[in-house]
């Protein structure tokens, strides 16, 4: 108890009396009040902020000495405040920081050092230990810790930064109203339970008013007196304000200290609830060995454009520090005016760093080097073990500030092992010594010696077994693989093997009844809003097989314009999404099978809402351009990878044939998108789609030509009610009939109802229809057959043509280019480049780029433009002064090619930028492809060596391809060409079309309610195209 208040209290409060402890422990209850926090508390987060106050209200530990296997242990953590504040960036440390920094550094070393050595002490303690002794100490143990009751209430942590955000300053912080475990019974009841509490253990966890807030534009707290100086009252009114108060009416909260507060998480309530079985206990194949439920009630989260821009600033600052933090060690302990040429020698030294960090490390002169510290380290190490009592060494710590914590613990086991060594070799020859100076070895020593040759040759290989200088031995190794060897979650595995297979061993279930999240615009607009109800994971592991379920009730999106996605529930299906995915399916000659069904939902496009969102996203170009382009950046980098490695996955499993069973069954979206006539004074129509419904699942290997679907996994597509139509009358899909909701009405009663409400306003565009598509995706590739098969058959298709739809179509096209020109360049949406990037460029230039214009994209045009190329993206700008660049290139499965003049009108030196397979010709009329025009033929050299290396730098996409061996024939130099992929059939498609129906209308003679009626003109029809 001692070793841990001191551990986990020492660290962080000021004032802890080690032989105060040690009394009120043996009296029974320790209390500690009003203890002041440490300005190194927060170290551990490794971030830049430090503790400006910090304040502990009460520590109480109660252990009932004379009761201890009746009555828990309790302990009782109240009132933890801490006031946070940026770290200091000073130019200069103090010795103060110096010393606190390799304090910290020092503790986290030892904390991993003692662990790895308490847990090989407990195993040997736990071998060498009798049955009887370990019985009994073990219960105790098990029913003193089983029955721990901890409680932990008032937490109140706060940050306020002045300076992230000049003339914006902000306070965050994370409050908490209560956390407690207790041992509870069957009925969820708070108990004591003797009968073994480790063995089969009901834990409870509750959650009370968890929050996280975020005050823009509020400055830091202001007290009378020094933070230090306060009274444990004082703390308390201040602290405890907000975290239980709810609000006033008019909005605000009663306490002075808790007004405006603005919360990005609402206060959170809930449930942990844990169940383990006895080892004894005879249980169900259902019920599980252990199980764990969580339910949590209302999760609502708010962030408003004042508090998103805060954030970007804070992480602007994070970013800066840990790029700063990686080159710390080269930085001087002085100002910059003591010593000017030591911080020219620290920025060389880091930008070495960051240019050539591998080379740095591998580099021989560093490896010596290190190879020297390791074995003057040990040495020191060992003798420092060995001394009694143990005095600090100064050679010891001057390594230690140098080289990382982990080098340094592995040096440590170091240490350890070769002590051991050492003592287990001084106890063998004491051994030896004892059994010669006995009188029974002057008669009988020699001759056992003789007789037992293993003695001999022990003592002989121990001879020979002595340490070489720098060099371990077989006997050291084998202690440090035993220091080694140790896992922290080892203790805690629940999975056997030696259960039945139908066995379920660990159940997880969690729960969120409810949950929105809204984003605030500085207009106190709520600019979109997003909520589910009712969502449940569940786990099962079993001891071969893993079940996975999820269920959603509800889910939608919402703007001020109405709702923009919106789930529905249907006949048959009680929930918005459902899934299953089970890994090793019982009783299956499948690897894994993944089931789901979806709802159908209602989706409006309301395109004034997504622009105001952008708006929304693009504060942060503005606010923080560094931060903006490095988030672009690395989701830009994490989307590839995820990619690429779900490429590889499918692969995989593809070609190490593993049978998988796929079923989902989805009602596709109804998607509503209104927009303006221009053509009619402004009066609104509306698109609507509906995608209805579509299954997937994959096929057997049951047919007659066994050779060809042995070579292919068979997926089957099924889709039926797909249509689209106009609607100049206000319509949302929710005006239908909850009967035409059904994935089984026909078409005929949903043209009836649809012709009745809206006769003259209801435009068809296509007429109900559905396929049917099979994909056979080839497991080993075969010169004989494709990659891919893709059949499709569709049984009717019926087309409606007019004046008034074409019209619409093109006002709706007019609509969206229109949107998106407002918000996209060139390739895309601008980003803020910022002036200094965290990926320093590595090739800059003008040069020109072919921009295609013009209706349709059919005129070239060359504009000139700055090129930066940073890591593998290649970026082009306006002009070199530009903050904002117009299309950024990933060089990931790209290929640079050299264009010939005739191919580009005569211009000359011309490079492309295409996605690689593609020849020169397919590649010029490709939109994806970048061409690329520069002034000179060495700048053209220059660029297409750095734009070649940044295409082998960036991780090229998969080939299906076999690996072929290199055969003595063969050179690497033509293995390593790219194989094209016109050469080859890589794609086979057919396509079926049973009936065709186009049907043409022109305008009538009547008007109904003001709007001509059409009038059928022509109607197309054709039967069996392929």
């Amino acid at each position: 108890v001692l070793h841990l208040l001191r551990k986990y209290l020492g660290e962080y409060v000021h004032g802890l009396s080690t032989e105060a402890l040690k009394i009120s422990v043996w009296k029974g209850d320790v209390v500690l009040k009003d203890l002041q926090l440490k300005a190194e508390a927060l170290n551990s987060l490794k971030l830049p902020i430090t503790v400006k106050a910090g304040f502990l209200g009460s520590v109480t530990l109660k252990v009932p000495w004379k009761s201890l296997g009746k009555e828990p242990v309790v302990v009782l953590i109240d009132r933890v405040f801490v006031l946070a504040e940026p770290a200091q960036d000073d130019c200069s440390f103090t010795e103060q920081d110096k010393e606190r920094i390799f304090e910290a550094k020092r503790r986290q070393i030892e904390e991993a050092e003692l662990a790895m050595l308490e847990a090989k002490d407990k195993k040997k303690a736990k071998a060498e230990s009798s049955p009887e002794t370990n019985s009994w100490i073990s219960s105790l143990i098990a029913t003193i810790v089983g029955n721990l009751k901890i409680s932990i209430s008032n937490v109140h942590i706060r940050y306020e930064d002045q300076v992230s955000n000049q003339g914006h300053p902000f306070c965050s912080g994370i409050t908490l109203a209560k956390l407690a475990a207790v041992t509870t019974d069957e009925r969820g009841a708070e108990t004591f339970d003797t009968s073994g509490a480790l063995d089969k253990l009901r834990k409870s966890l509750q959650l009370q008013s968890f929050a996280v807030y975020h005050d823009s534009n509020c400055v830091a707290w202001k007290v009378n007196k020094g933070w230090g100086e306060l009274s444990a009252d004082e703390w308390s009114e201040i602290f405890e304000a907000g975290i239980l108060e709810s609000e006033s009416k008019n909005g605000q909260l009663i306490s002075r200290w808790a007004v405006g507060r603005q919360y990005l998480l609402c206060p959170v309530n809930g449930t942990l609830q844990y169940y383990r079985c006895g080892k004894q206990e005879k249980r169900d194949p259902n019920i599980p060995s252990q199980k764990m439920s969580l339910i949590l009630n209302d999760v609502c989260m708010n962030v408003s454009e004042d508090q998103y821009c805060d954030g970007m600033k804070l992480l602007e600052g994070i970013s800066r520090y840990r790029t700063r933090i990686e080159v710390s060690h080269f930085r001087p302990w002085v100002s910059v005016s003591e010593d000017a040429q030591a911080w020219w020698h620290y920025a060389c030294q880091a930008s070495l760093h960051q240019q050539n960090k591998m080379w740095y490390r591998l580099s021989w002169e560093n490896v010596s080097r290190l190879c020297h510290l390791r074995r003057k380290y040990v040495q020191l190490y060992a003798s420092f073990l060995q001394q009694v009592p143990r005095v600090e060494n100064k050679e010891i710590r001057e390594v230690e500030e140098e080289l990382d914590a982990k080098v340094i613990l592995l040096w440590r086991l170091l240490a350890h092992a070769r002590v051991e060594s050492a003592r287990s070799k001084e106890v063998a020859l004491e051994r030896e010594r004892a059994r010669k100076s006995s009188w029974w070895s002057f008669g009988w020593g020699t001759a056992t010696r003789e007789s037992n040759p293993s003695i001999a040759s022990e003592e002989s290989q121990g001879v020979s077994d002595s340490p070489v200088p720098g060099r371990l031995t077989k006997e050291e190794w084998n202690k440090l693989n035993d220091l080694l060897r140790y896992d922290p979650l080892e203790e805690f595995s629940v999975l056997s093997d030696k259960e039945p297979p139908n066995m379920v061993q660990v159940a997880l279930d969690a729960t969120i009844r409810q949950s929105a999240a809204r984003i605030v615009n500085n207009q106190k607009l709520e600019i979109m809003c997003g909520k589910f109800e009712n969502l449940q994971v569940g786990l099962r592991l079993y001891p071969k097989s893993i079940h996975c379920d999820l269920k959603l009730k509800f889910y939608g999106l919402s703007a001020p314009e109405g709702s923009l996605i919106q789930s529905v529930s249907s006949e048959g299906k009680e929930h918005a999404l459902s899934a299953t995915f089970v890994h090793r399916p019982i009783g299956e000659t499948i690897d894994w099978k993944l089931s789901a069904t979806m709802a159908p939902c209602h989706v409006t496009v309301w395109m004034a809402s997504f622009e105001r969102c952008l708006q929304f996203l693009k504060r942060s170009n503005s606010v923080s351009p560094e931060v903006a382009l490095e988030t672009a950046t690395v989701l830009q980098m994490k989307l590839e990878q995820v990619t690429r490695r779900a490429q590889e996955q499918f692969h995989l499993v593809l070609e190490e044939q593993s049978r998988f069973s796929l079923d989902i069954d989805l009602d596709a979206p109804k998607v509503r998108l209104p927009f303006k006539r221009i053509d009619c004074c402004g009066s609104s129509s509306q698109l609507l789609i509906d995608f209805g419904h579509f299954t997937l699942s994959t096929g057997n290997e049951d047919e007659a030509d066994f050779q060809k679907a042995s070579l292919y996994s068979r997926f089957y597509i099924s889709g039926r009610d797909i249509s689209a139509f106009f609607m100049d009358d206000l319509f949302d899909w929710a005006d239908l009939p909850l009967s035409h909701l059904d994935s089984t009405y026909i078409m005929d009663k949903h043209e009836e109802y649809l012709t009745a409400k809206h006769l003259s306003k209801y435009f068809p565009i296509l007429d109900k229809c559905g396929m049917s598509v099979v994909i056979d995706q080839i497991k080993l590739q075969h010169p004989s057959y494709p990659s891919t098969r893709i059949s499709i058959q569709v049984p009717n298709l019926g087309l409606h043509f007019s004046p008034a739809r074409y019209s619409r179509v093109m006002n709706l096209l007019a609509m969206l280019e229109e949107k998106g020109g407002r918000n996209d360049g060139v390739g895309g949406t601008n980003y803020r480049m910022g002036l200094t990037s965290l990926h320093p460029a590595d090739l800059a230039g003008d040069a020109r780029v072919l921009f295609w214009g013009g209706i349709g994209n059919s005129v070239a045009e060359w504009q000139p433009c700055w090129l930066v190329l940073a890591g593998s993206y290649l970026y082009i700008l306006e002009s070199k002064s530009s903050q904002t660049y117009q299309r950024s290139c990933s060089m990931s499965g790209r290929q640079v090619s050299e264009i010939p003049s005739a191919s580009v009108g005569g211009s000359e030196f011309s490079l492309a930028i295409s996605n690689r397979g593609f020849d020169l010709q397919k590649a010029l009329e490709s939109s994806s492809t970048v061409v690329l025009q520069f002034k000179d033929n060495n700048a053209k050299a220059e660029w297409m060596k750095s734009l070649v290396q940044a295409t082998y730098k960036a991780s090229a996409p998969p080939s299906i391809c076999m690996p072929r061996d290199l055969s003595s024939d063969e050179s690497e130099d033509e293995l390593s060409q790219p194989e094209v992929l016109s050469e080859k059939e890589n794609l086979s498609v057919l396509g079926s079309l049973i009936e065709l129906r186009l049907l043409i209308y022109g305008k009538g003679e009547q008007e109904i309610d003001g709007v001509s009626e059409e009038k059928l003109l022509l109607e197309l029809c054709a039967d069996g195209g392929k």
